[in-house]
């Protein structure tokens, strides 16, 4: 009976180590998903024409969903103000930023992938990032699960005034969004709140998201057919980050200390994951191929962005 409880007891102390050593080495993970599914493209492309990028995203937003409760969210309601102002500004500015972006590229395809990262909400990464830098995580959770909601309701009307020709309705974009956004992020929240398993679950959770997420970076880097055009996709796309990072920037003046890097990192850093859903289910698979750029950019820059921010 004993052996039995010890060896419960060490499973969820071994997936806690594992969560920590793959968020230790997520920067060189990141790397090497990206890599692997450039030099092996055949088995991801193979998986993302059943709509495997889709499913993926879902269960990558159920394990963030299921870091918070309702009561968490609930308790950002201090800096209500702040959050409203840097809803709006960037559900106006990072559309406009992207489109002038994409304006660098000429393939149709690879255009609506960068527009759907100016559609997207905030990175899910960016509130592990937030944390690990010392500031708000509530912040950071509150503006992800606000930003989703207004992506799942405005990506179809923004595209559209973008002059977005998708291959697919704004209703059911929308459909796709709610079905693989917004209910798994509902879910896992309810499961949060709920409790049901006394927390036991989380480093499971935890490990499971991280894997998703590198899966997904896999999947929509298997898209990519590296061609000398794909230097301005890149291009487009650190602008599009540079024009993100100026304005978390801005929005951050003023701001509490604990709340600027809150207000930055989630401004700066768009989730690539739910824009290659957007980019696959509005334009079809290829769109996303630009994503896998954006993912490897936006993790990178999170990650350093933190080690500078921690140094002074």
């Amino acid at each position: 009976m004993q052996g039995t409880e010890a060896g419960q007891s060490t499973v969820p102390s071994r997936l806690a180590w594992l969560a920590d050593a793959l968020d230790r080495f997520l920067l060189l993970l990141v790397l090497a998903s990206a890599a692997l599914g450039i030099a092996l493209p055949v088995p991801g492309r193979h998986l993302d024409a059943g709509n495997a990028i889709l499913a993926t995203l879902a269960v990558l937003v159920f394990c963030t969903g299921a870091s918070m409760t309702f009561s968490d969210i609930a308790a950002i309601r201090a800096a209500s103000r702040r959050m409203v102002i840097v809803l709006t500004v960037t559900t106006v500015t990072l559309p406009a930023l992207a489109w002038l972006a994409s304006q660098l590229v000429s393939s149709h395809a690879l255009r609506g992938g960068v527009l759907a990262a100016g559609v997207a909400p905030a990175e899910v990464a960016s509130v592990a990032l937030t944390g690990l830098a010392g500031s708000e995580t509530a912040l950071a959770g509150g503006l992800l699960v606000a930003s989703t909601v207004l992506t799942v309701l405005l990506a179809g009307p923004i595209l559209s005034l973008l002059g977005a020709n998708s291959t697919t309705s704004q209703s059911g974009l929308l459909v796709t969004l709610a079905l693989v956004v917004a209910l798994p992020l509902l879910a896992g929240a309810t499961m949060r709140t709920i409790d049901p398993f006394s927390g036991r679950e989380q480093s499971l959770l935890r490990v499971l998201g991280t894997v998703s997420l590198l899966v997904l970076l896999w999947e929509v880097a298997s898209e990519l057919q590296l061609r000398a055009s794909d230097a301005r996709v890149a291009a487009a796309l650190l602008l599009y980050l540079a024009g993100g990072a100026g304005l978390g920037w801005l929005l951050a003046i003023g701001a509490p200390a604990r709340q600027r890097t809150a207000i930055f990192l989630p401004t700066a850093m768009r989730d690539f994951a739910v824009a290659a859903g957007i980019a696959a289910s509005a334009f079809g698979a290829p769109a996303a191929a630009p994503l896998g750029i954006y993912g490897i950019f936006v993790l990178v820059f999170g990650t350093v962005a933190v080690y500078i921010i921690r140094r002074h």
